[in-house]
């Protein structure tokens, strides 16, 4: 009897369930993001306060593919990976110039957009 009041515990400790996308708000998700950035989002703004702005919608658009997806080890995988292209072509074309991250981020929204429109919402027949 004394090993299964230990084990038990131990157990459910160890087994608990991966949270999901809607265990959260878009709200907090967001604002934990942009927690320690130095800018406001400004549209008319500087370079990195507009890109702030700009990073808002892709933050958004992201959540939105995180709620689609609704596995977040997936959605996290992807964003690794989009990140990691998207940084490598735009470093290519921009270096460390003040544009680069505006240029990233814009990359980013485009294959997120590219994914959703072929293989999530069907418009692409050959997706799988």
């Amino acid at each position: 009897m004394p090993i299964k009041t230990f084990l038990l515990p131990l157990l459910l400790v160890f087994s608990q369930i991966p949270l999901k996308a809607h265990d959260h708000t878009f709200e907090s998700w967001n604002a934990k993001y942009w927690e320690d950035y130095p800018f406001e989002c400004v549209e008319t703004g500087s370079t990195p306060e507009y890109t702030r702005c700009y990073m808002e919608k892709a933050n958004k658009r992201d959540w939105d593919l995180r709620q689609e997806l609704n596995n977040d080890k997936l959605w996290k995988d992807w964003m690794s990976a989009r990140r990691r292209i998207c940084s490598h072509y735009k470093s290519k074309h921009f270096g460390q110039g003040t544009i680069k991250p505006l240029m990233t981020i814009s990359c980013e929204m485009r294959l997120n957009t590219e994914a959703t429109r072929y293989c999530l919402n069907g418009e692409d027949k050959q997706c799988g």
